[in-house]
């Protein structure tokens, strides 16, 4: 998910509105067959879809795919677009709080792929996590509710709610004759999926920073710099950045993350949105406080987003050495624009590209060092299992590690 701002155009979505509502008066509005109940919600986001979309949609398309469909849900389902919906009021209030950072829930950050609602990332510690949900966990039912055709704002306001009560969560795992289905009653506990660093000694090289985003909010910028600032009383040599399983966030997030990693690079473009028009909004680098340090970054195929555009500006601005796998292939920006109901349409208005120019929607990011196990005879049940990926994800770690000490032994070894 890619946050942006949202600036209106008032006097062309009048005349929009204008022109909407007279077909409406033209064709009828059929309220009898308990159709067009969301009529004034159309009149409001017809013309934002018009104006705004990342893709040409005409007027006459758009009225004639709500007088069909009757609903705005229908309306934009039309589209195509998976990150395109409407947001009720309690789930637009519901991605407000997440943003900020600390919510009520089982832990659990979800996407959408292939159709499916996904796991990206059980959060450490976290009631989902003890449980022992895995990325790539597949729900298909929430409290025995099937999650067929529901939006993931709507999923995640299912699942989350007050600390202390609790949710049924029906999990599939697998594919074909391995895959395996059974729920899962949680206890939901205050959630704060703050950054997560420590400092561990090398015996080889000395101290070494480790950090793990796992979402970017509102105050990842600021808990970031709270860590490089200790990183640098410690005196570190070194840090690596670990991006997996982090589905994104805001964008001006991802901006602050990249830009503390990039000493001396202020006004440094590291990211550029392009829009239907062809007009294009590019995000520069912050001026950086920290030192410059050997920096390597962890990747998979769940770092998505905003995680791509900090993995993409590091990698083609030579900060940082990727390992990993290639990452999700989300190059898509929204907007949140509040309705006058209390909700919001979320809205893909934008491409991006990284900092190097290149388009990562469908392809990823590759990693400069790609770390998988080796191929073994034939997939088993068992590499479906917490095992298998806490290998994967462990041989990945060690690998960053060698590679940062790399780096280290170069910037110590003298000039010849």
């Amino acid at each position: 998910m890619v946050l942006k701002g949202f600036s209106k155009k008032s006097l062309f979505l009048w005349v929009l509105l204008v022109l909407f509502l007279v077909f409406f008066i033209k064709v009828g509005f059929s309220l009898t067959r308990g159709r067009y109940h969301d009529l004034l919600l159309a009149c409001e986001v017809i013309p934002l879809l018009k104006l705004n979309f990342y893709e040409p949609v005409s007027l006459s398309r758009l009225l004639q795919t709500y007088r069909q469909t009757g609903n705005v849900p229908a309306l934009l389902a039309s589209l195509g677009d998976p990150y395109t919906r409407y947001l009720t009021p309690s789930e637009y209030n519901q991605l407000l709080d997440e943003n900020k950072g600390i919510y009520g829930g089982v832990g659990l950050y979800l996407e959408y792929k292939n159709g499916q609602l996904i796991i990206f990332k059980p959060i450490k510690n976290s009631p989902a996590a003890q449980a022992g949900l895995l990325p790539g966990d597949r729900i298909i039912a929430i409290d025995r509710l099937p999650t067929d055709g529901m939006s993931k704002e709507k999923a995640t306001a299912a699942i989350l709610g007050p600390p202390g009560t609790n949710v049924v969560l029906t999990i599939q795992r697998g594919e074909g004759p391995l895959s395996t289905t059974k729920e899962i009653a949680l206890t939901r506990v205050l959630i704060d999926p703050s950054i997560e660093w420590e400092i561990k000694w090398d015996r080889e090289v000395g101290k070494i920073g480790w950090i793990s985003l796992s979402q970017f909010t509102q105050e990842t910028g600021a808990d970031l710099k709270r860590a490089l600032e200790t990183f640098t009383r410690e005196k570190v040599v070194g840090i690596i950045l670990d991006l997996r399983y982090n589905p994104g966030g805001l964008l001006i997030s991802a901006v602050e993350v990249a830009s503390q990693f990039l000493p001396g690079s202020g006004g440094q473009p590291l990211v550029s949105l392009q829009y239907r028009n062809q007009s294009a909004e590019t995000f520069t680098a912050f001026d950086n406080p920290h030192p410059s340090y050997p920096l390597v970054v962890l990747v998979n195929e769940w770092s998505a987003s905003s995680s791509e555009i900090v993995a993409g500006a590091l990698k083609d601005l030579r900060a940082g050495v990727l390992v990993g796998n290639t990452t999700f292939g989300k190059g898509l920006v929204q907007d949140v624009i509040p309705l006058r109901d209390g909700g919001a349409l979320y809205l893909t208005v934008a491409r991006y590209l990284t900092a190097g120019g290149d388009s990562i929607h469908n392809t990823g990011v590759h990693p400069d060092v790609r770390v998988t196990l080796p191929i073994t005879p034939k997939p088993s049940k068992s590499e479906n299992d917490l095992f298998f990926l806490r290998r994967v994800d462990q041989l990945q770690a060690d690998t960053a590690l060698q590679v940062l000490k790399q780096l280290i032994r170069a910037r110590l070894k003298p000039a010849a």
